[in-house]
């Protein structure tokens, strides 16, 4: 004799929450950060490239730290995003912090809150996409380059108690506060000879 029993709502709903929850409890960073020289030999690009199309792209948050040269006086101006209704902001600046007094430290961040810019990214496994780009004031500066995960200056507790790093957060990638950056991608940019 064989009984079949028809599975009930809460066993059907268990096996969807541990079916999509496999998705955020295994999450490996995906999203790799560029920077690069633009045509114009004035202007620096943010390129970002995921391993991974995400399912779903809901894009919620973001930061990318750069670091200068301290001597240089960067400052950064006409920052343009490379994605329609999405706005990446210079939120943060250290300069000449003791753990690497030769470098300054800007943070630009995104935030997916405003209208539909959580959607606009249309992530795609293994595709360059141009997320922002933005200028010197004073042009083209020599040694401008993403900070690393093991920058002396990436450390909890820094001496200026801020929390520099690369970051980025998106739902079909992992859970609401996963890291999905993995790291960073390309040749640190070099200014034209004139």
């Amino acid at each position: 004799m064989h009984i079949h029993s028809k599975p009930s709502l809460l066993r059907l709903f268990m096996l969807l929450s541990l079916g999509l929850g496999a998705n955020s409890a295994f999450a490996e960073p995906v999203l790799e950060y560029k920077i690069a020289l633009a045509d114009d030999g004035k202007s620096y690009e943010v390129w970002m490239k995921p391993s991974v199309t995400p399912k779903p792209d809901i894009s919620l948050s973001g930061q990318l730290t750069l670091k200068v040269p301290h001597k240089a006086q960067f400052k950064p101006t006409k920052i343009v995003s490379g994605i329609e209704g999405v706005d990446w902001i210079e939120a943060s600046r250290v300069d000449a912090p003791k753990e690497d007094p030769k470098h300054d430290y800007i943070s630009f961040s995104y935030i997916g809150a405003q209208g539909n810019s959580a959607q606009n990214y249309d992530w795609t496994a293994k595709q360059e996409l141009l997320v922002f780009s933005f200028a010197n004031e004073k042009g083209c500066v020599d040694g401008v380059k993403l900070m690393a995960n093991d920058d002396p200056y990436n450390i909890p507790n820094n001496s200026q108690r801020t929390n520099p790093g690369n970051q980025f957060t998106n739902l079909g990638w992992g859970a609401v506060g996963e890291n999905n950056f993995k790291g960073i991608y390309g040749d640190e940019p070099k200014c034209l000879k004139k």
